[in-house]
């Protein structure tokens, strides 16, 4: 749904189309406690899904222009930090949260009767968010900005995705950079926070509640460190480094990767988790930099098509590639449930060096784009 949302993001207001994303994505949530069968829930997690993938491209978009070049990095990192930390949140508080409710007794509510413990969660969490969904109008629409050179012409040639497509092409070496090179940051960083219950609970026999309390805390200390990435790429910008965002992000991976080998050797659970929190504060500079890059190097008039195409195909990778491989290569090829500390040590590795080489391929020509916009 980041397609036609990025389309709509380009022609309307966009605070009309985060309102609408935020209410699909709390109704598809509250529905799931209303269903009846697994043809229901699984429409209405598919809603959750399409609203989420709208938001997070009409929010790059707003940001993008609600602030200059040389400060759209801060005010990303800002606006990351937040779903980082919910995470973490989610860390902290979902296990107790989810033991309260399971602990309850079928419900009769009014207008509804026996609504049972997991029905219950998903309606309490759901409906909320249906009123937050009116916050959006808090903020005034921000006027869409100039963007590096071509933008007139992009702006005039209109049309649907065809438009952003060619773009892009023209600068096939920026853009790859940026979708494969955040895309695979993503995939290491996904993959680490989707398996290491299972490796802590494995190599470290903790119970899920230590385990959430510890994780928690990491998550969120490393998204504390956000802001920083943003005032240093925003300086760096200043002083003339249009290759800023490439740059600090392949000095941040260099630093995540002997962060996870300890992560993942040392024999101490706790020492595991200190080296977890460095390796995020080292790595979420991804999270930022990633959409602060692409609302920098692109033309206002396509900044919601492209922002689009960069949740599409950096979530498509990060969700799919890593847990997935992780998976496969601790059955598959170590053939031990007890390695899977070597598998994931093996692909952030790999992957990490690979995000490097992409980014040290793309930074000479987004200094290019932006130096052509000067």
């Amino acid at each position: 749904m980041a397609i036609p949302v990025g389309l709509l993001l380009d022609k309307f207001s966009r605070r009309w189309v985060l309102f609408g994303c935020v209410a699909v994505w709390s109704m598809g949530a509250a529905g799931c406690g209303l269903v009846a069968g697994f043809a229901g829930l699984a429409a209405m997690r598919s809603l959750v899904g399409a609203g989420e993938a709208g938001f997070s491209t009409g929010a790059y978009s707003i940001v993008g222009d609600s602030f200059p070049p040389e400060r759209v990095s801060l005010a990303m990192s800002i606006f990351v930090m937040g779903g980082v930390m919910g995470a973490g949140i989610v860390f902290l508080l979902g296990g107790p949260l989810v033991e309260i409710i399971l602990s309850g007794a079928t419900s009769d509510w009014p207008g509804m009767h026996l609504f049972k413990p997991w029905q219950q969660a998903f309606i309490l969490t759901g409906v909320p968010g249906i009123a937050m969904a009116f916050l959006v109008f808090l903020f005034r629409e921000p006027p869409r900005r100039r963007g590096p050179a071509g933008a007139a012409q992009a702006g005039q040639q209109g049309g649907g995705y065809g438009t952003a497509l060619r773009f892009m092409r023209g600068y096939a070496r920026a853009y790859t950079a940026i979708l494969l090179g955040f895309g695979l940051a993503y995939t290491s960083t996904i993959a680490l926070q989707l398996w290491l219950p299972a490796f802590f609970t494995r190599m470290h026999g903790w119970s899920p509640k230590e385990i959430g309390l510890m994780l928690g805390v990491a998550q969120i200390v490393g998204a504390m460190t956000l802001p920083l990435h943003g005032l240093v790429v925003d300086r760096l910008y200043k002083r003339g480094r249009h290759d800023a965002h490439l740059l600090w992000c392949m000095l941040t991976a260099a630093l995540a990767i002997p962060c996870a080998v300890a992560m993942l050797l040392v024999t101490s659970p706790m020492l595991a988790v200190v080296f977890f929190a460095l390796y995020m504060m080292c790595i979420l500079s991804t999270a930022s930099m990633g959409p602060a890059a692409v609302q920098v190097v692109t033309p206002q008039a396509l900044r919601g098509r492209v922002s689009a195409i960069y949740v599409l195909v950096t979530g498509l990778i990060g969700m799919t590639v890593g847990p997935s491989v992780v998976g496969w290569l601790t059955d598959s090829v170590f053939g031990d449930p007890l390695k899977l500390g070597l598998s994931l040590l093996s692909l952030v590795t790999v992957l990490l060096v690979v995000v490097i080489a992409l980014f040290a391929f793309g930074r000479g020509q987004m200094a290019q784009l932006r130096r052509g916009a000067a």
